[in-house]
């Protein structure tokens, strides 16, 4: 059968096939309207199976012909090749995909986690592939993928490739691809380095008046001069203080709730953190935390001590409120996180161990370490966190406290 054969068959008053005879079962079906397409059978079971390959021209006789010859391998290999093409013709698309992760995969991911992948699902990856069928899907595809967005973005250009290649496996699991041909592999992305960086003596002293003058003075809107200043919220001055003075993860001081504390024992639990494969964190409150803790008393009526406008959820919209008080301290590309980098380095200069300052920032301890180190929260670490706390409260208050030299007490400094 050749295309020249196919092309000048005749329509006739019904349909009628022309059939090959290179490959058993392999045909041509001519309507009387004058269309044809090209077809395969077998028996299965003592019964016909009749399948349509695809539509002339669009298909040739040499493409179809291969495909039949496909379809045929797959029935003497025992397959049900009527329900393999129904899968394997449904619009798998990468949206698609996307959904199946949300379903099966999604819930495992923890909250946090969860947040940052659909943030990148929703802002990259299904705008510029959603609607891409999976099994189309290059190397190619995904190196002019990851130029786009690194242009603007290169961090997230990362982590949005490294989301596609697990969809891409999830993708081999569910057929969708055949095994080993995830196109994200081999692809060559710049190295996330690490942040590094630390607040100095000064600057925590400037984040300090920063908040104390947004708090009492506000700032003026850009865009409505005329209107009264806004001022900072108590709840974002006591936000940020415990960050500094806690080395907690923003999301973990967000999500603080009142039942996680023990005033009288002075201990905070968080069940639900970063490496709670180990269990729940449980953590020293140290004398700055709770003199936060004694200011949001007096001000939140919520199951969230850092509550927003909602009784029932944290405060929302912080991180652009950060951006101001670090505007106002002169903080040029400092993040919260940059806080809890600063807790821990301050906590190693003063002396304590790494098995003290990654416990109570909850980091995962290595090898054996993660088995037999329990330190309790009212010992060493409460020691540690004291410490730790009271040297960069005198920082911020513009003690000028010595690097690596313990502080007692704020009398134990000079005066700015």
């Amino acid at each position: 059968m050749t295309d020249t054969l196919v092309g000048r068959a005749k329509p006739e008053a019904s349909q009628y096939r022309i059939w090959d005879v290179k490959v058993s079962g392999f045909g041509v079906q001519v309507f009387p309207s004058g269309a044809r397409s090209f077809v395969v059978q077998f028996t299965r079971g003592g019964a016909k199976v009749f399948l349509t390959i695809g539509t002339y021209p669009s298909w040739s006789a040499a493409k179809a012909r291969e495909e039949a010859y496909r379809l045929r391998q797959l029935h003497e290999e025992g397959r049900d090749v009527k329900a393999f093409l129904e899968v394997e013709r449904q619009p798998n698309t990468i949206a698609s995909l996307v959904e199946i992760w949300r379903t099966d995969y999604a819930p495992r991911r923890k909250p946090t986690t969860l947040s940052s992948y659909e943030s990148i699902l929703k802002t990259c990856i299904i705008p510029r592939l959603g609607d891409r069928l999976v099994r189309d899907i290059s190397h190619g595809d995904i190196r002019a993928f990851y130029r786009a967005i690194k242009a603007k973005t290169p961090t997230q250009a990362g982590r949005a490739c490294a989301i596609l290649s697990k969809l891409f496996n999830i993708a081999e699991r569910e057929q969708w691809r055949p095994p080993g041909s995830n196109p994200v592999k081999g692809l060559e992305r710049e190295i996330e380095h690490p942040k590094t960086r630390v607040l100095t003596i000064d600057e925590l002293r400037r984040l300090e008046l920063a908040i104390v003058y947004l708090a009492e003075t506000g700032w003026k809107s850009k865009k409505y001069p005329n209107r009264q200043p806004f001022k900072l919220e108590p709840v974002v001055a006591d936000l940020v203080r415990f960050l500094a003075f806690s080395g907690l993860r923003r999301s973990e001081a967000l999500t603080l709730r009142w039942d996680a504390l023990d005033l009288a024992k002075g201990t905070m639990t968080f069940a639900e953190h970063k490496t709670d494969q180990h269990g729940a964190k449980v953590l020293p409150i140290n004398a700055q935390l709770q003199s936060v803790l004694t200011n949001r008393m007096g001000q939140s009526l919520s199951v969230y001590v850092f509550s927003g406008l909602s009784m029932n959820k944290p405060f929302q919209g912080f991180g652009k409120l950060w951006l101001k008080i670090a505007e106002k301290a002169g903080l040029v590309g400092v993040t919260p996180h940059d806080l809890r980098r600063t807790f821990n380095t301050t906590c190693a200069e003063l002396g304590y161990p790494p098995q003290v300052f990654d416990t109570l920032l909850g980091h995962r301890l290595p090898g054996m370490q993660a088995i037999y180190t329990h330190l309790n929260p009212t010992g060493i670490l409460a020691e540690a966190s004291k410490a730790t706390s009271t040297w960069i409260e005198a920082a911020m208050l513009g003690k000028n406290p010595r690097t690596g030299e313990s502080v007692r007490s704020l009398a134990d400094t000079g005066s700015a």
